[in-house]
C-alpha cells in the first residue's frame, strides 16, 4: 500500500487504531519513514512505511497486523482534532446535535470514550468551522443592512453601537422593518398589532423582539424585529 505523503499514512494509520480499539506509539518517525508498534509491550502488532524512491511515494514495508492484547475504550489517538474532524462532518448533517447525542454517536459509530470536557471543547471548535465565529460576523452587521437597503429599497433599518476607545464600536442593537412587510401589512393585514420577543441562545445572548400582525388567513405576519441586549423600557 502507498500514500502520497508522509501524513496521509499517519492520518490512515490513526483511523486503523481507533477502528482497531488499539492504541500504537511511535519508534521512529521523521521526514523519511515512520514505526508504529503496539502500545502494549506484550503485543507484537507493528507496522513500518517509509519512502519508495521510485514512485515518489510512501510504501508500507512491512506489517505485523496481528494483535495478541485486549481492546480499549479510552483511545488516546482519539485526540481533539480527530474528535473535531469527525464533529464538523456530523454537524453539517445535523446542525442541532446535542452533546449527549455526540458522545452516544463516537460509542456507536467509532467505539471509543470521550470525555465530556472534552467533547464540549471539540463541539464549540467545529460549530465555528460550520457556522463561523460569532464574534467576526458581528463585523459585517453594516454589510447587512447596506445589502438589505440595495435589495429591499423603502425599508428602514436602524444600528446603534457604542464607542471603544481601544477598538471598532461595539454592537448594542439592531431594528429591521422590511418594505414588503409594511406595504403587506397595510394592504393585506386586519388592524391589530401584537408585540411579542425570544431570548438568544448565543455565546453573546440578547433578546430578540418583534412586532407581528395577523394576515387574510388568520397567520401570524411579521412587520417589524430588534436585537437588542435586554428587553427594558427604553
Amino acid at each position: 500500500m502507498e500514500f502520497g505523503t508522509l501524513a496521509e499514512f499517519k492520518s490512515a494509520l490513526r483511523e486503523y487504531s481507533i477502528f482497531m480499539d488499539r492504541e500504537f506509539k511511535w519508534k521512529k518517525n521523521d521526514k523519511q519513514r515512520a514505526r508504529a508498534k503496539c502500545k502494549k509491550a506484550c503485543c507484537d502488532w507493528e507496522i513500518y512505511c517509509a519512502k519508495n524512491e521510485l514512485g515518489n511515494s510512501f510504501q508500507i514495508k512491512s506489517f505485523k497486523h496481528e494483535h495478541n492484547c485486549c481492546k480499549e475504550m479510552n483511545n488516546k489517538q482519539a485526540n481533539r482534532e480527530w474528535v473535531v474532524s469527525k464533529l464538523e462532518a456530523k454537524l453539517r448533517i445535523q446542525p442541532t446535535l446535542k452533546c449527549a447525542e455526540a458522545l452516544d454517536y463516537f460509542k456507536q459509530e467509532f467505539g471509543v470514550h470521550i470525555e465530556v470536557t472534552k467533547m464540549w471543547r471539540a463541539m464549540e471548535e467545529a460549530k465555528q468551522l460550520v457556522e463561523g465565529s460569532e464574534r467576526k460576523q458581528y463585523a459585517k452587521v453594516f454589510d447587512y443592512a447596506h445589502e438589505l437597503l440595495r435589495s429591499n429599497p423603502g425599508s428602514t433599518i436602524k444600528i446603534n453601537t457604542v464607542p471603544s476607545l481601544e477598538g471598532p464600536p461595539q454592537f448594542q442593537r439592531l431594528y429591521i422593518c422590511l418594505a414588503g412587510c409594511k406595504k403587506g401589512f397595510v394592504a393585506r393585514c386586519r388592524p391589530f398589532i401584537g408585540l411579542d420577543g425570544c431570548f438568544i441562545k448565543s455565546e453573546f445572548g440578547g433578546n430578540l423582539l418583534f412586532v407581528v400582525g395577523v394576515d387574510d388567513n388568520n397567520h401570524i405576519f411579521v412587520i417589524a424585529y430588534v436585537v437588542v441586549d435586554m428587553e427594558n423600557k427604553d
